[in-house]
């Protein structure tokens, strides 16, 4: 008897989680409210796609695993090798980092081109279908036993009446912050899961643009921090395929970046370095200015929940929304599946709850940075751990710290990457050097040329 599984949402997190499943079932259905485009373009259902997009090594990683040789696809389609620290003029709260040998490395893509070659990819494959510019409207209950056997859908815009049973032996909502498994599994009799909700406050604006010749020497990103209490303001310049680079500035509170041009300029060049104003001062745009505010960091604990249905899963934004500025999501989104293809793999192509209770704790540590970063800002609104204070003034000691220090830059920047544990920042090594602080004096300009790294001494 063949097998179907349906993946609600055909971006990053449902394309990948369609990859974890055509193993395992005769056919995949994406469906998905957008029409796919034919190249590399931002597609209105992920409005993201106008702003700064960031890779990190795990994240990498997950995605090379599900898709061999995919990163290296990307860097042939243009896609810019960022060698980190080394490339990246980095403000911190508490002056620039030193440019330290490379301990990691960014691929600097738009997101239409990462999720193109990868929608390309699957699309090659006949196992997989996509069912575009329809939507989904409920799942499908079983008769006297809590399992999900499909989803309804209908053609984007059209009358109930058009309205479709897709039955499935498995369905994965990929469908982003949007989701509307709460109010489904609400109607299936399940309840709706607990919330947790911590939002900055913080709003931003993208624009690409070609830089002037020149314009650029000896370095490939600027990233400007935050200076809480002094000032909320941020910003990053970073390149991407065809020779463009992508600004985005932040703000929290009512410190909005304007849209217009001369208020976005402005906005750069009030940051607390001139670098990227002076960068961009004179370039060409090469795109509108888009502004974003929906930045909170936002998770449903469908973990928790008392009761949960066979072959259902949720995944990706659906089920964990992080800040963007801290640049979590697409790795998160590729590690679900990842954790998902580990378990079909474990359990004969079908799954439960404990693979939802898998799918979270890959958003733990992801969560606990973003959330920890964000509570720093007297503003932020959500719940504020007990022992909280301490673990941030310890994070920042540590980040002033990494400005100087090699080794503990590494560990820090290894789990910003994802691939060291959170418990690596209290490594014996790693809280001497902390505690004993910042081994030289705070840099006020960046260092010119990358600096040598050292093992713990």
């Amino acid at each position: 008897m063949s097998r179907h599984a349906v993946v609600i949402g055909g971006s990053l997190a449902g394309l990948c989680a369609a990859r974890a499943l055509v193993d395992h079932v005769d056919q995949v259905t994406v469906v998905d409210r957008d029409r796919f485009p034919d190249v590399p373009t931002v597609r209105s259902g992920v409005p993201q796609a106008h702003h700064l997009h960031v890779l990190v090594t795990a994240g990498q990683r997950a995605l090379d695993g599900l898709f061999p040789g995919l990163v290296t696809e990307l860097y042939e389609a243009g896609a810019v090798v960022v060698d980190t620290p080394t490339d990246v003029l980095y403000l911190t709260a508490t002056g620039w980092r030193e440019r330290f040998a490379a301990t990691h490395r960014l691929v600097g893509t738009s997101r239409e081109l990462l999720d193109w070659t990868v929608r390309n990819r699957l699309a090659a494959d006949p196992r997989v279908r996509f069912l575009p510019a329809h939507e989904a409207m409920e799942l499908i209950g079983a008769d006297g036993r809590d399992a999900v056997t499909g989803v309804v859908v209908r053609p984007r815009g059209s009358a109930g009446a058009l309205q479709q049973r897709l039955t499935a032996d498995l369905v994965v909502d990929a469908s982003g912050r949007g989701s509307r498994t709460p109010q489904w599994l609400a109607r299936l009799g399940y309840g709706e899961p607990q919330q947790t909700r911590v939002d900055s406050g913080l709003s931003y604006a993208s624009r690409r643009y070609v830089l002037a010749p020149n314009a650029v020497e000896g370095w490939k990103n600027i990233v400007l921090m935050p200076e809480p209490p002094h000032t909320g303001r941020g910003a990053v310049l970073y390149p991407i395929e065809g020779g463009r680079w992508m600004v985005t500035l932040g703000g929290l509170g009512g410190d909005r970046p304007p849209t217009d041009e001369a208020g976005f300029l402005e906005f750069a060049r009030e940051m607390r370095s001139p670098l990227l104003y002076e960068a961009i001062k004179n370039a060409i745009p090469d795109s509108a200015i888009h502004g974003f505010r929906g930045t909170a960091n936002h998770r449903r604990h469908y973990e928790t929940m008392p009761r949960w249905p066979d072959g259902f899963l949720v995944v990706g934004d659906a089920a964990c929304t992080f800040n963007p500025v801290y640049g979590q999501g697409m790795s998160v989104a590729a590690r679900n599946a990842v954790v998902l293809g580990a378990h079909l793999r474990r359990h004969g192509g079908r799954f439960g709850r404990a693979v939802q209770a898998r799918v979270a704790r890959c958003s733990d540590a992801p969560w606990r940075i973003a959330t920890g970063a964000d509570l720093r800002y007297p503003s932020t609104v959500g719940p504020r751990p007990r022992g909280g204070a301490l673990a941030r003034w310890y994070l920042d000691r540590m980040a002033d710290v990494a400005n100087r220090d090699p080794y503990v830059c590494e560990v820090l920047t290894d789990v910003l990457h994802l691939v060291a544990p959170l418990s690596a920042v209290v490594r014996p090594t790693v809280v001497a050097r902390v505690l004993r602080g910042r081994p030289g004096p705070r840099l006020d300009a960046p260092a010119p040329t990358a600096s040598p790294g050292t093992g713990p001494s």
